[in-house]
Order: C-alpha cells, then structure tokens, then sequence
C-alpha cells in the first residue's frame, strides 16, 4: 500500500513539472483574480441573483473554480422536513431536528479516528458546507417554514463585500418542533437546535497572491427523547394491523423527561500563496469540539424497564447522566496547482484527536499523520478522469478514482478506516464494553448513465458496496462486527416526463439488495420511489412562477433499525417490521419577484388510504399536517 501511494505522489511531481502553460478548463485561477472581476461601480445598476454568486473551499483547494448564483425559483421549496429535503434516503424519529442515519451505506473518507456520534451531523455546519460569496451588494435571505404540530425551521443568511478584497457573512439556523407523539400543550418541546457560523475571505491588496478563508462554527441541540410508543414494544402488531398505534398525540410514550444534548464548535482556516502560474502552497486549519450527553431519571416500575436495565438486583430507580467528551486539531500543509491539463494538490496533514468519558478514567489520544493527494486530469472539454487518496501511516487508507462526462459518471472508492471511539470502549450507567475490532474496509462503485433531452430524460444508476469487517450496532444495543462480507446493491433511475410544455411527471426509483454471510445485519427497503407530477407556469419574464401539483413516496416493509437514546445510535431490532408505506403531499409553490411561498398537504391520504406510516419501530412520520413557508431574497 505504501508502494502505491508514494508512486502516485511521484506521478503528481513529475507531471507538474513537465507541464507547460495554459489553463484548467478554460479557467486560470489564483488568488490574484479570486473572483474574476472587479466591482461594477454603476449605482443605478439593480442587484440580483445573477450578480451574487457563492463557491465552496474544495474548489479553492482542488484549483476547480466554480461558482453558482442562489437559487431563487420556488420548485420544491415544499420540501422542508429532513425526509423530504434528502428524498426519502434516511431514516429518523418521525420529526425535524431528530436523529437519522443514511438508509443506504456511507462511505466515510475520514479514515482515522471519530468521536462515533453522528446521529446529529446534519444540523452542524462543517467547513466544507460553507459557501463562500461574492456580491455586489449586500445579499440576505430569509427563510421560514412551519409545519403543522408546532414544527418550525428558520434560516437567514446575510453576507457583504466591501470590495474583492474583503467578505464576510453569517448563517442561523433554527429547529423548534414540538412533540407529535405523547403531546401535552403548545410548546411541550420535542427538539430545540440552534446552529450558526460566521465565515469570509481576505484578499489583502498589498499581497494580493494570498487568500484567507475563515469560519467558526457551533452548534446547540436539545433532544427530548421519547423511545418510542409503547405499545409498539410490548404488542408488536400483526401485519396490516397497526391502527392503534397511530393515535399521535394520544400516544403513551417510553420516556418523558430524558434529555440528549449535543453541542459542537469549531473554528476552520483555509491560507494559500501562489508561487507562480502553476505552484501554490497551502495550509489548512482545523479545530473541533463535541460534547454529548444524555440524562433521564427512570423508574423500573413503569414503562421505563422496556428501555433501562437494572445495575443492581434490588434496584427499581436511578439516574443515567452520561457525557461524552471529543476534540480534534488538524494541520494540513500542501503543495497544488494547475496547468493546461490537469490540477493536482500533494499534501502532509497531522491530527491530534482526544476523546473523554466521564465515567472512564484515562482520557483516549491519538496523534494522527497522513500524506495524500489528488490529480485532476482533462481528457477533453468534457471529459474528466480525478484520482485522490490519503495513507493514514499505520494502515489507514482510502483511494479514490472518478470518471465523468456528459454521458456517464463513475465513482470508485476504497476506504480502510479505524473503528470509533464509541466502538471501541465505553463505561456508562446501563452498559460497558472494551473491544479490539479490525478496521472496516469496503469497496463502493457508483456509475450513472445520463441519456435524453427537454421533453425526455432518463438516467438509470447502480451502486455497489462490499463491506469486510461491517461495524455495527446489534440487538443488545452493543457494539458488533460483522464475521463475513456483507454485499450491498442498488440499481434505480431517475426519469422525468415533459408531458406538455407546462406539465412535468418526475421519478426516482430504487431497487435495493443485500447479500453476502452477514446480510442479515444490514437493513434496507427493498423497493424505494418517489414520483412528481406537477404543473409549471413563468410568467413576466419569469419574475412570478408557480408550481402546483403532488409528491408520493412509496417504501416497501423492511425490519427497520431501532434507536437507543442513550447512545446515539440505531440498532438492530427483530421484533418491529415496518409495514410498506405510501405518502402523499399535495403542494403548491409560487414566487414574485424575490420572494417565494408554499403551502402544502403533507401526508393528505392519512385516513382516506392509509392510517399513517412508520419510519423507526416505536415512532410514526408526522399525521396529516397543513404547512406553510416563505422565503425572501434581498439584494440591498
């Protein structure tokens, strides 16, 4: 392995330095001409969303400038809740800001060691989420849905120029949905989460070949735990049976007063210099924090015993207050540039990661080094071949090689990482282990055909993981690693359906398999869509549109992953089969001028044909709500 890597850092040299002249695509970058032009000065001019555009670190670091301007038509803005914004491709807890997990298996490219708390990662703006902007004006948007039960999420971001030297902007996002089961009164609180940043860039005029990016993060996130129903847990129903288990409010629940709270912080620098046309060095930066905890005070004398175990034999109460420290601090330094083409970057990155748990009493540290790089080459206009990996020195790896055009991509990805922290030992009030696990190595293949045109459109995918040593969580709610491979595939495609010049039919289709000695760890819907038919109307030049139509998302029955809240971390569970499941949103989404509206039906056929759905055992998906939201868009 360390053979391979060392040639593919010398093929990097080499190249570099017999490259003459040019550019990457069309496009020269350095940070002397950071945003490609300088400030229109004209005062009359009107701001708008094709004068402020955003990009992210990546493409600084990969020297792949590419900008996008915001999105200010209304199509899906329905599309609110955390189902719905990833298309139905995870699992949770049946309300926003609720722990989820990816239904189909990520591959993690960070190889080394983690806190192995992630059930909240989508709520926490990480370096490489922030866009960084370019604007002409001051530019803020603002945006606000509320979703029947006491569901709300709102967002606003403002970010300002002074000049091409000097930007900087900020994000808050903010999560309050109250409880849509075992509901007491408004504001009985199920999620609190507040997530913000500050983030910009420094071009200083008096060295105008260095760029600064910066951001700090954090994130507070206050979990009401529930457990779910309790009848789900002590009279699973019967297939085509569960009518009692959809009375929502009405519900009794597991737990009433537990607590999980999660907050995280970080501050993240990306620093370059451009040597010449084709060497520039940089530094990346990168500290992060993560405190977990959970607290309940349980009675083994009422439904708490489906969820707590006693420590003693003549124990029926006590209190749980587990706490979880975690801490990272990454230095990067490298050495990227481009040519007519290809772009490469070439790198040393060395990480010092501390984990502490309260009850155990030696603090875990490891110190990390990695060496890695990337090469970016142009085939043709629109053919790109991209190679990357990283060597954790040790025997952590993952390498990584794409293909794209604009007929068919392909990603391969091999990635060995370390078992987590959480994997690896844990002492707490309901349960302790100390394991010596392998590393988790998979293989994951993806490729995608993209055939059609205006009025037909259809792009069939696949992909395909093969996973040795699968980490997991089992049914003693314990840590576990699989004794065989585990074989995951999925084929689908996504083909739309201009059916007239105002109408559009959209789908997204899944078929997915598992296979292998230890399949049966691994758990996934057979059979996954999601299909839109809608009608489009721009009018004015495009300054209003509209769409109105409906969203139905179908999900076969699958043995679905149980929660435990006391770590964080879905599980298997073998007593609760999720039934197959149909929703049905109806919806319309409107816009004039910058700003945007919808007001939707979510969940419409509850009661007509269906009783509700499940998307964890023990917690339904929301009842039949009316939700609303806005956007607004200012340029001033």
């Amino acid at each position: 392995m360390q053979k391979h890597l060392v040639f593919l850092l010398l093929l990097f040299s080499v190249q570099t330095v017999l490259a003459q002249g040019g550019g990457f695509n069309s496009l020269r970058f350095s940070s002397e001409n950071l945003m490609g032009r300088q400030f229109d000065e004209d005062k009359t001019l009107k701001y708008g969303p094709a004068n402020t555009r955003f990009t992210y670190e990546e493409n600084f670091k990969y020297n792949t400038l590419i900008f996008s301007n915001p999105d200010s038509l209304p199509y899906n803005l329905h599309r609110f809740s955390d189902l719905e914004s990833s298309n139905y491709t995870i699992q949770n807890l049946g309300n926003i800001g609720t722990a989820q997990r990816s239904l189909f298996f990520q591959p993690d490219k960070n190889i080394g060691r983690r806190s192995g708390f992630n059930a909240f990662d989508a709520f926490y703006t990480s370096p490489e989420k922030i866009r960084y902007f370019d604007t002409r004006s001051p530019y803020t948007d603002v945006y606000a849905a509320f979703g029947g039960g006491g569901r709300a999420h709102t967002k606003v971001l403002f970010t300002l120029n002074d000049s091409i030297q000097f930007n900087i902007g900020f994000n808050i996002n903010s999560i309050r949905a109250d409880k849509q089961l075992a509901f007491l009164n408004r504001g009985d609180r199920n999620v609190q989460g507040t997530d913000w940043n500050v983030f910009g860039f420094l071009r200083p005029l008096k060295a105008p070949r260095y760029l600064l990016l910066f951001n700090l993060a954090n994130m507070n996130h206050e979990v009401t735990e529930l457990g779910g129903i309790v009848e789900s847990y002590t009279q699973p129903p019967a297939p085509n049976d569960t009518l009692s288990l959809f009375d929502y409010l009405d519900e009794d629940v597991i737990l009433s007063e537990a607590q999980s709270i999660e907050k995280r912080s970080g501050f993240h620098i990306y620093q370059q210099y451009d040597l010449d046309s084709i060497f520039q060095v940089y530094h990346t930066m990168s500290y992060r924090k993560q405190l977990v905890r959970f607290q309940d005070a349980y009675d083994l004398t009422t439904a708490d015993s489906l969820l707590y175990n006693p420590t003693s034999t003549d124990q029926i109460s006590a209190i749980v207050n587990e706490r979880t420290r975690f801490m990272s601090l990454m230095n990067e330094i490298g050495l990227k540039g481009l040519t007519k083409k290809f772009a490469y970057t070439a790198y040393y990155k060395n990480r010092i990661v501390r984990n502490d748990n309260a009850q155990l009493a030696t603090k875990f540290e490891d110190v990390e080094s990695y060496i890695g790089g990337t090469l970016r080459q142009q085939i043709t206009p629109k053919i790109f071949l991209n190679a990357s990996g990283s060597y954790l020195i040790g025997g952590n790896y993952y390498l990584e090689g794409e293909f794209s055009s604009n007929f068919f991509e392909a990603t391969f990805t091999r990635v060995n990482r370390r078992p987590s922290y959480l994997q690896s030992r844990f002492i707490g009030q309901q349960d302790n282990w100390d394991n010596s696990f392998n590393n988790e190595v998979s293989d994951n293949l993806t490729g995608r055909i993209k055939l059609g045109n205006g009025t037909f459109r259809f792009e069939p995918f696949a992909r395909f993981h093969r996973i040795t040593d699968y980490l997991y969580f089992g049914t003693d709610l314990r840590p576990a690693q699989a004794d065989s491979d585990i074989l995951q595939s999925t084929i689908g495609a996504d083909f739309n359906v201009r059916l007239s010049p105002k109408w559009m039919w959209s789908n997204t289709v899944y078929y997915n398999n598992v296979s292998g000695g230890s399949a049966d760890v691994f758990r996934i819907p057979e059979f996954m869509a999601l299909s839109q038919i809608a009608h489009r109307t721009e009018l004015f030049d495009g300054r209003m549109a509209i769409q109105v139509g409906a969203d139905i998302h179908y999900r076969s029955q699958f043995t679905a992953y149980g929660y435990n809240p006391i770590i964080q971390q879905f599980h298997l569970q073998d007593d609760f089969e999720n039934p197959e499941a149909v929703k049905v949103d109806l919806f319309l989404n409107f816009k004039v001028e910058n700003f945007l509206f919808f007001l939707k039906s979510s969940n419409f056929t509850q009661g007509i044909l269906t009783d509700g759905y499940f998307i964890t055992p023990g917690f339904t998906g929301p009842r039949r709500t009316t939700d609303v939201g806005v956007r607004w868009l200012f340029f001033d």
